[in-house]
């Protein structure tokens, strides 16, 4: 119980955001103050609403945050439109508050985008209770809320060309400061391996940045060619090292550590060095291609706009095949929606049909509860939203005894919005206080009734939807993903061996469509193992080292999935022949069979491979990790 109520009071500082909480204050307290001064309140209030779509937007690339701002904005605008519509048809209503809900998380999950995924969608959607029913305004309703996202769009534009360097640069930098990472932690086995877990993530992240990064005008510009050139080089000096690890090739010669330090620190200051590089680099022939590697960093940051451009690979971006993709109960993001929805249905049906007041807090609540990322997190978000609701309803009910003037009604709006967002990163608990408020006098101002009547009502509804969603979770959350994690990993070895066979059969299959294919679907699989991973680790009723011990596996399976990628952009790759392609299907599926029955495999001698070494490597440590495993989970069962 110590431990749990110390998670709720840990602060980290660096997840505080004071710029984002100022412009979200500015911005809803612009229009709400020119509605009150002009005497069109009700729609400065809705405009105000619409400024919400700026929470949405969080790190990433510019075409990514304007893409989330103008979607979420569009989203908000028609959840206002259908709640206008059907407030006073309880039935439609409720169906709609769950499509409203379900349909924004599923797609919030399927994307990785962080968040209050469907938690102002109900808001949106729900405010209508709290104004007079005009079913005839609903049009000019879902207008003003989109003006209020045009708004958030604008200072979302302002911030981007504020900000001195776009999130291409920053993530391309973080490559280079891995590879140096990597480059002086070679020599020490144990420090390159403890470092080569993070160079995956971080490579990872890049991959999103870049797949997400501006539009089709942009992709052409040869400053974001040049971008990702460097990071397909980054990828292939750490390919390299995977190689060498592999052959123990080791020490790495101080000539590349300099030179890899001269390149990088080029990247670093955006190629603006005086410093020219004059030693001549002459090392053994194992290390020829790591040193070509480097040179061609060099080469690519000097070359002109012409000669980046013939040698620049756009990809195209895979939101819309993830989307797809997972809609297959193999997906654990499908499942966990599946689970939230049937939670979300109980909790609109259990505030329509005991006609609670404000009916939208009891789903509300229990949303709040189940976005967290793992169940343990969800309960921890339980006791964040009770606590919280509860002193910041305190707060405002002594505020509110004094019947506030509207002017200071929403200078306190705006300021609970503000401190709402410099603090929901750092502190939930904290946070919540200030949601509370925040949401108690925007339905207050809607419904011109400012009263201790509106808030005091408002901790039994949150009790019951943290009641619901934790009941729900105990029911249909315990095991489910540590239940589905050998298998989901099992799907990822099948689909690298599809990949494996489809990139070194002699038979010689090649199609930049259907390269583009299978790695979306491997990239798929993957991102699921590691949701599904990580959600097991933090559920209630699960064996945590049982679970960890698949870590090691899912690490090298991740390896093999950035290998199989480097081979796929290689046009020059090496085959082999049918006998020895045999031999590596044969491990890859004795592999998979493991983590399906949890049968104990023999560990078998693979052949070389004429290039990407590294593949030989990762899969021999996966056998041995399965055996490994296998006899820890057999100790940790006997005990």
């Amino acid at each position: 119980m110590l431990n749990y109520l110390q998670s709720l009071m840990r602060f980290n500082t660096m997840k505080i955001d004071i710029g984002k909480g100022l412009r979200q204050a500015i911005l809803m307290f612009i229009p709400l103050m020119i509605g009150y001064l002009v005497d069109y309140f009700s729609i400065g209030l809705l405009i105000a609403t619409g400024t919400l779509a700026h929470i949405y937007v969080f790190g990433g690339s510019v075409r990514s945050k304007l893409r989330i701002v103008l979607l979420t904005t569009c989203g908000l605008s028609i959840a206002m439109v259908l709640g206008s519509l059907t407030v006073n048809q309880p039935l439609i209503f409720g169906g709609l508050l769950l499509a409203v809900t379900v349909i924004p998380y599923y797609i919030f999950s399927a994307l990785n985008i962080p968040g209050p995924s469907s938690t102002f969608f109900i808001v949106a959607f729900s405010l209508p209770i709290n104004l007079p029913y005009a079913p005839e305004e609903a049009l000019t309703r879902g207008v003003a809320m989109f003006i209020g996202g045009l708004l958030a769009t604008v200072v979302v534009v302002i911030t981007i060309i504020l900000t001195k360097e776009s999130a291409e640069s920053t993530a391309i930098k973080s490559d280079y400061k891995m590879i140096k990472t990597l480059i002086h932690s070679f020599n020490d086995r144990d420090a390159f391996g403890t470092v080569s877990p993070k160079a995956v993530v971080s490579f990872r992240y890049t991959d999103n940045q870049l797949i997400t990064a501006s539009g089709k005008k942009s992709k052409e510009s040869s400053k974001f060619q040049r971008i990702l050139l460097l990071h397909t080089l980054a990828q292939g000096i750490y390919s390299e090292l995977l190689e060498l690890n592999g052959k123990d090739s080791r020490p790495l010669p101080n000539e590349i550590k300099e030179m890899a330090d001269y390149i990088i620190d080029m990247v670093l200051s955006d190629g603006k060095t005086d410093a020219k590089w004059s030693k001549e680099i002459a090392v053994a022939s194992e290390y020829q291609n790591l040193v070509d590697y480097i040179f061609k960093v060099d080469e690519i940051i000097n070359a002109n706009a012409d000669r980046v451009e013939h040698e620049v690979d756009i990809r195209v971006s895979i939101y819309g095949q993830r989307i797809i993709e997972n809609l297959t109960l193999d997906s654990y993001v499908f499942r966990n929606t599946l689970r939230y929805t049937i939670i979300m249905a109980i909790a609109v049906f259990v505030a329509l049909m005991f006609d609670f007041d404000k009916a939208y807090w009891i789903p509300l609540s229990a949303h709040t509860v189940l976005i967290g990322a793992t169940t343990v997190h969800s309960f921890e978000r339980a006791g964040s939203r009770s606590i919280g609701t509860i002193i910041g309803v305190l707060i405002l009910s002594l505020i509110l005894l004094s019947t506030p003037p509207i002017p200071v009604a929403i200078i306190l709006l705006t300021l609970a919005a503000g401190v709402t967002e410099i603090f929901v990163g750092a502190n939930y608990s904290f946070a919540v206080i200030f949601i509370t408020i925040q949401v108690i006098l925007l339905n207050g101002l809607a419904s011109n009734h400012l009263t201790i009547l509106i808030a005091l009502p408002r901790i039994i509804d949150v009790i019951v939807g943290v009641v619901i969603a934790v009941i729900g979770l105990l029911i249909l959350g315990r095991k489910t993903a540590s239940s589905m994690l050998p298998e989901t990993i099992a799907d990822v070895v099948r689909d690298e061996a599809k990949v494996f066979h489809y990139l070194f059969s002699e038979n010689g299959y090649h199609s930049v469509k259907q390269d583009k294919k299978e790695m979306v679907l491997l990239s798929v699989k993957l991102n699921n193992m590691i949701q599904v991973y990580n959600s097991a680790n933090g559920e209630v009723a699960t064996n945590k080292k049982r679970v960890r011990y698949h870590y090691p596996s899912i690490y090298a399976l991740e390896e093999i999935s950035f290998m199989l990628k480097r081979a796929l952009n290689n046009a020059q790759r090496e085959h082999i022949d049918d006998l020895k392609m045999g031999k590596y299907l044969v491990i890859f599926e004795n592999i998979a069979k493991h983590f399906e029955t949890g049968k104990h495999i023999e560990k078998q001698h693979l052949p070389e491979l004429p290039q990407y070494v590294y593949i030989q490597t990762a899969l021999n440590n996966i056998q041995n990790n399965c055996a490994e495993s296998r006899e820890s989970i057999s100790s940790i069962e006997t005990k």
